[in-house]
């Protein structure tokens, strides 16, 4: 255990992270938790048939921005505890205007197949927000940043 913690020192140290940074990066919960967030995500899960986990919490990742036709938004992901591979979900924020669309994966082994469940998408997202809400559960967007960036108008 010493020795998984020492590498972690050193591997954030070597790396220029700082524990401060890490603990202010916004996540799911800290989104869901504001006043603000909290709002759009009862509005964006309201009605839906969502497994308990994404309410009550999931393993999160950090939060992402990106650039959407000029407006900017920010990508939250989190994954079911315990068994990340089976259940996933994304969701991409608009600050401006309060609003969420958003994405539930569920990968059905026993029928080989991944089943998307689309959450209050809208024309302005329909196909580039699609796009980053699956990268964000494939791990492309943490990956690629820079490339979930669309500017054209």
């Amino acid at each position: 255990m010493k020795f998984r913690t020492m590498s972690l020192l050193t591997t954030l140290c070597c790396t220029g992270i700082s524990f401060t940074a890490l603990a202010q990066t916004p996540t799911l919960s800290s989104l869901v938790a504001s006043q603000q967030g909290g709002s759009a995500f009862s509005k964006l899960i309201a009605h839906q048939h969502l497994p308990d986990w994404i309410i009550k919490g999931g393993v999160e990742s950090p939060m992402q921005q990106v650039t959407l036709k000029g407006v900017t938004y920010q990508v939250y992901s989190a994954c079911k505890p315990h068994d990340c591979a089976s259940e996933n979900f994304a969701l991409i924020y608009s600050p401006a205007d309060n609003t969420m669309s958003g994405l539930f994966a569920r990968n059905n082994e026993a029928r080989h197949r991944e089943e998307l469940q689309w959450l209050n998408i809208s024309d302005a997202l329909s196909i580039d927000g699609k796009t980053v809400l699956y990268a964000a559960l494939s791990g492309s967007l943490a990956n690629h940043p820079q490339a979930f960036n669309y500017t054209d108008k």
